[in-house]
């Protein structure tokens, strides 16, 4: 590994070790956000947003579905009916709304798994530590892909998804669901996201959070949130676990 690459990574972990007052980092499990980190699928989510606020007279750009990945369904709804009508949408509205946004994604190819990802997550369980799944989407069909995609890696049972939360990300709701189902202490996990209010949530959360970029997103934009570390793909990841597993 290079030196300095590995002089990064102490640097993060020092820095969150300071910030958080734990004694050190004893990974015992990960917990990966969904889309754009399991799944090549936040294009398609962009363009499915696009469309249904377009329907309803929202302008909506993809960078904006970029920016709020992670967010559930009804919240992001919610946040544009405060914006563009000065009011907040209704139950009906919300569920009428997303409705419309999962029937186009539902017609859209089915998306790839992010580059790298099958290495990072074996690596992960060749090693004893736990993997589980926190994620803002309720989209059963891509969850359901999992389980196909990711033979036995992933335990269903350990998910946290929308429908599990009542605040999701930016708060810290869904990854402390996470500790709680993987029981597990902050400072015995990793978060890694590739959306701002999803690395929110794990910094929110005590847990040390890494950030990837796999979207269209500027890197800054991913450092801003408060990851500890950013890297620019799933390989960069996996090069770094070791260290980061086993310090």
């Amino acid at each position: 590994m290079r030196l300095n690459f590995s002089l990064m990574i102490e640097s993060a972990i020092k820095q969150y070790l300071a910030k958080t007052g734990h004694q050190n980092l004893n990974i015992k499990g990960v917990m990966f956000d969904m889309d754009g980190v399991l799944f090549d699928s936040m294009p398609l989510h962009a363009e499915a947003w696009v469309k249904t606020f377009t329907q309803i007279g929202i302008p909506f750009t993809k960078r904006l579905v970029y920016m709020n990945e992670g967010r559930t369904g009804a919240a992001t709804i919610d946040e544009q009916f405060q914006i563009h009508f000065s009011r907040h949408s209704s139950t009906e509205e919300q569920q009428e709304i997303y409705h419309i946004k999962s029937g186009i994604f539902k017609q859209m190819p089915k998306p790839g798994l992010i580059p790298g990802i099958i290495d990072v997550v074996r690596y992960l369980a060749d090693n004893n530590i736990a993997r589980t799944v926190v994620t803002g989407s309720g989209e059963s069909s891509t969850l359901e892909r999992i389980e196909q995609n990711f033979d036995g890696l992933f335990n269903r049972e350990l998910m946290v998804t929308a429908l599990d939360v009542k605040q999701g990300k930016p708060y810290p709701e869904p990854y402390l669901m996470g500790l709680h189902k993987l029981r597990l202490s902050p400072n015995e996990a990793l978060v890694v996201e590739n959306a701002p209010l999803g690395i929110q949530a794990g910094v929110a959360a005590g847990v040390f959070t890494i950030g990837v970029n796999t979207g269209i997103l500027d890197k800054s934009d991913l450092e801003a949130a408060g990851a500890n570390l950013v890297f620019d793909n799933m390989r960069q990841l996996l090069e770094a676990l070791p260290k980061i597993v086993q310090q």
